[in-house]
C-alpha cells in the first residue's frame, strides 16, 4: 500500500501551516486584550474605592472616628452595587479589625494581613481566586485611620474575551475555508508539471549512472589488458 502521493504531503502542510498561523494570531490578540481589559477593571475597581475612601475620610472631619462614620455600611452595601465583578468590599481600622464588611458574618474578625495596605500607597494583590486593592484611609491629620479593602473576579473579562476571541477567529475562520480549497487545487495544479520534470530529471541522473558505470568498465578493461601486456614483454637487460 503506497503512501500520500507528493501532492497531498504538500497540501497537508500548507493546512497545518495556515491553521497554527490562524490560531497563534488569535492567541496573540486575545492576550493582548486581556491585558487591556485587566488594566481597565483596576481602574473601574480603584474608582469605586477611591469614590469610597473620600466619603468616608470626609464623614471623619465632622469629629468622628472611622467606626463612628454615619450609615457606614450602606455605603459600603451600596458600592459593591456598581460593579458586577465586585464580590467582596472590606474596611478596617488602624489595627486590622474589621469594621464593615459586606459579608457581615466577618465583621469583628481580623483583615487580611497580605491585603492591607503598606502606608498611604495602594497594595494590589491576587489571593483566593480574585484580585485585591487595598487603600488607605487617613484622617484630617493625615494619620491612618484604617483600610478599604476590594476584591474582585475576572468573570466578566472571561466573557468578554470569549467574545473577541470568536470576533476575530470569524473572519480567519472564513478565510479558511475560502483560502485552503484554492491552495489545495493550485498545489495539485503545479505538482504534475513538477512531478514530471523530476521524472525527467531521474531518468536523466539514471542514464548518466549508466553510462558513467560503462565508461569505468571499459577503462577497467584496458587497465587489464596493459598490465597483461606489460607482464609479457621481456625485461631489459640492466
Amino acid at each position: 500500500m503506497t503512501g500520500p502521493s507528493f501532492a497531498t504531503r504538500i497540501a497537508l502542510l500548507l493546512t497545518a501551516l495556515a491553521v497554527l498561523a490562524c490560531m497563534l494570531v488569535t492567541a496573540l490578540n486575545t492576550l493582548k486584550f486581556e491585558k487591556l481589559l485587566v488594566a481597565q477593571q483596576q481602574r473601574i475597581v480603584g474608582t469605586i474605592g477611591a469614590d469610597l475612601v473620600d466619603t468616608f475620610e470626609r464623614g471623619m472631619m465632622i469629629g468622628v472616628r472611622l467606626a463612628d462614620v454615619p450609615a457606614a455600611q450602606a455605603l459600603v452595601d451600596r458600592a459593591f452595587g456598581r460593579d458586577p465583578d465586585l464580590r467582596r468590599i472590606t474596611l478596617s481600622d488602624a489595627g486590622g479589625r474589621i469594621l464593615f464588611d459586606t459579608e457581615r458574618v466577618r465583621i469583628g474578625d481580623a483583615a487580611e494581613a497580605a491585603l492591607l495596605p503598606a502606608g498611604q500607597a495602594r497594595r494590589y494583590a491576587r489571593r483566593d481566586g480574585l484580585d485585591w486593592v487595598g487603600m488607605p484611609v487617613v484622617n484630617s491629620f493625615g494619620q491612618r485611620e484604617g483600610s478599604l479593602l476590594l476584591g474582585y473576579g475576572r468573570a466578566g473579562i472571561t466573557d468578554r474575551l470569549t467574545a473577541i476571541a470568536l470576533a476575530m477567529a470569524g473572519p480567519g475562520l472564513a478565510a479558511l475555508l475560502v483560502g485552503l480549497p484554492l491552495g489545495w487545487l493550485a498545489v495539485f495544479l503545479a505538482a504534475r508539471p513538477t512531478r514530471r520534470l523530476f521524472a525527467h530529471l531521474a531518468a536523466s541522473l539514471s542514464d548518466s549512472g549508466q553510462a558513467m558505470g560503462r565508461h569505468g568498465a571499459v577503462l577497467d578493461d584496458a587497465e587489464r589488458r596493459l598490465e597483461a601486456i606489460a607482464a609479457r614483454a621481456p625485461e631489459r637487460a640492466a
